[in-house]
């Protein structure tokens, strides 16, 4: 397995493993944070040991697979409370990613033991020595989604929660208006770029609007059929409202549980760890 890394800022590499799903290491002059680790294909904590000699304290943007896989390279994460019961979902998940992946991941069980995490909430930050993390609320794809704020930088870390093809087919993931409600909040966080989990290049924050486009086709035109590749027993909608956007070079679409409603108007307003401390 060999690895990318980009570096974004100074102290912030963003880290690929080939198969289209990214993490980011974080650096400080104190301190370091890695936000998420991929399905654990290849020797990532040899990779990030060769790019700084400080361990990260792994936080994680949500509970699924391509985010916590890796996981148990690590002695242990944060993760929000509210996603750890996919991590048992996760597990059950193996065998079927083994055929529709083709690897082998029985590895990857130890990633989802619930003893390996730490609980994580919005409002504390991470110091890592004159770079901070700040956690921020961004659940809708999973209940627990969470992003790193780095003030310092302009810069938000956002997994999969704020992304040019949005998924909200997951049966964990919440309604299409807390979504919306999530954009509102998210666009008055003071950043200029964000980072997603499956993409190897910052976004600017007013493409944010973009993604707000495709909230009014759903349940107002008709979606086209999808279903999930690594778990394709998982069925979604389609709303594409941008077949290619110029300035991303993606399509732009939300992806939805079968027979989810439109968005009605009235419903839509525009632990332990020495690096943590308390605002």
């Amino acid at each position: 397995m060999e690895f990318s890394c980009c570096e974004i800022a100074p102290g912030v590499r963003h880290i690929g493993d080939g198969a289209g799903n990214f993490c980011t290491l974080l650096t400080g002059s104190r301190g370091a944070v890695l936000f998420d680790t991929m399905t654990g294909l290849g020797d990532l904590r040899g990779f990030l040991q060769a790019l700084s000699p400080m361990v990260p304290t792994v936080v994680n943007s949500h509970g699924h697979f391509d985010h916590v896989g890796g996981n148990l390279q690590f002695d242990a994460a944060y993760l929000h409370p509210a996603d750890l019961p996919l991590l048992e979902a996760g597990r059950g998940q193996i065998p079927v990613l083994e055929q529709t992946l083709g690897r082998e991941l029985s590895g990857m069980a130890r990633s989802f033991s619930p003893e390996r995490y730490r609980a994580i909430q919005p409002g504390g930050v991470l110091d890592l020595g004159g770079l901070t993390a700040e956690v921020v609320d961004l659940s809708g794809h999973t209940p627990g989604s969470t992003g790193l704020l780095c003030r310092e930088l302009g810069l938000l870390l956002a997994g999969d929660a704020l992304s040019p093809q949005m998924c909200l087919l997951f049966p964990e993931s919440l309604s299409l208006e807390h979504y919306a409600r999530m954009l509102d909040r998210v666009e008055g966080l003071p950043f200029d770029r964000f980072l997603s989990g499956h993409f190897g290049f910052p976004f600017s924050k007013n493409v944010i609007q973009r993604f707000r486009r495709c909230i009014p086709l759903v349940g107002n035109q008709r979606g086209m059929d999808y279903a999930f590749g690594p778990l394709p027993y998982i069925k979604g909608q389609v709303y594409v409202s941008e077949t290619r956007n110029p300035e991303l070079g993606q399509p732009v679409c939300l992806i939805v549980k079968p027979g989810t409603p439109s968005l009605r108007g009235g419903t839509h307003q525009k632990g332990g760890d020495p690096l943590w401390r308390t605002e």
